[in-house]
């Protein structure tokens, strides 16, 4: 004869009232994703979509490999894609967690990312490198990444990962070459050993990156960017603002490879400074 006691009522309705809750916050959650999802193919036009299906297309014979998108035509010369070209490009100028560039630039760029975002990779790929070159390097404009982590899982261990290089002052350096080696979104493979990979490439100390992602405060930044991305209303990513140190920002209207539209924004706000 079982002695287990019955639930009372009250448990019962407890317990129907959580479940409800925890159903509500995933239906929530990707009803968020699906909404900036919408927007990002919205913004972005029928030529990004275009290039998303060229992407498919080409991809499709090889579902293990990496993913060719526009950007990975670009010739690498490191041990893994990227490696090279972003010590490179990020030499000599100063890190700190977020930031890149010189704490007393006239301007200040936000970008709101997401690590399996592929047009954030065409963002970093193709239009990145020029705006590092002509403003960053020369003092000009201090760069901030702000990661939204809200594609799914890979997105948030990559992400937590990442702030643990941005513990090193290595996060530019760790989502450059993570970006040169993006996989398909949602697979898993953002894996311990690919992280590992990426450190490596980025001078990263991946046992101390293990140990901040491991904690708590990795996820502070995801959530700051998060809070500050609602505050603005950011609804796809990549998602640019620039503005003047201390200053109001400005959403940039364009695609992640108009160059010259984010060129002509820094200038407008730098003729401002």
């Amino acid at each position: 004869m079982s002695t287990e006691r019955e639930p009372t009522k009250q448990e019962r309705r407890d317990a129907a009232r959580a479940a409800r809750i925890e159903a509500e916050q995933a239906d929530a959650a990707a009803a968020l994703r699906r909404r900036r999802l919408r927007t990002l193919l919205t913004v972005l036009g029928a030529a990004a979509v275009l290039v998303v299906v060229a992407i498919i297309v080409s991809s499709s014979g090889d579902s293990n490999s990496a993913k060719s998108r526009p950007g990975a035509a670009q010739k690498s010369t490191g041990a893994i894609p990227g490696q090279k070209e972003s010590a490179e490009m990020l030499a000599g100028i100063p890190q700190s967690g977020i930031h890149l560039g010189s704490p007393s630039a006239p301007v200040r760029l936000v970008e709101f990312a997401d690590l399996q975002c592929p047009f954030c990779r065409e963002y970093t790929l193709q239009t990145l490198p020029q705006l590092v070159q002509d403003y960053v390097r020369s003092g000009k404009v201090r760069m901030e990444f702000r990661d939204l982590a809200f594609l799914g899982k890979d997105s948030v261990t990559a992400g937590r990962h990442a702030a643990g290089a941005g513990q090193q002052n290595k996060l530019w350096n760790f989502i450059d070459v993570l970006y040169y080696n993006q996989g398909e979104e949602n697979t898993g493979y953002v894996t311990p050993s690919f992280l590992h990979t990426i450190d490596k490439a980025a001078g990263v100390d991946s046992a101390k990156a293990d140990a901040f992602a491991a904690s708590a405060a990795s996820l502070v930044p995801i959530k700051q960017a998060n809070a500050m991305g609602d505050q603005l209303r950011v609804q796809s990513t990549p998602t640019v603002f620039v503005g003047k140190r201390g200053g109001a920002l400005q959403q940039v209207e364009a695609g992640p490879t108009d160059v010259a539209a984010f060129k002509q924004a820094i200038d407008g706000v730098l003729g401002q400074a």
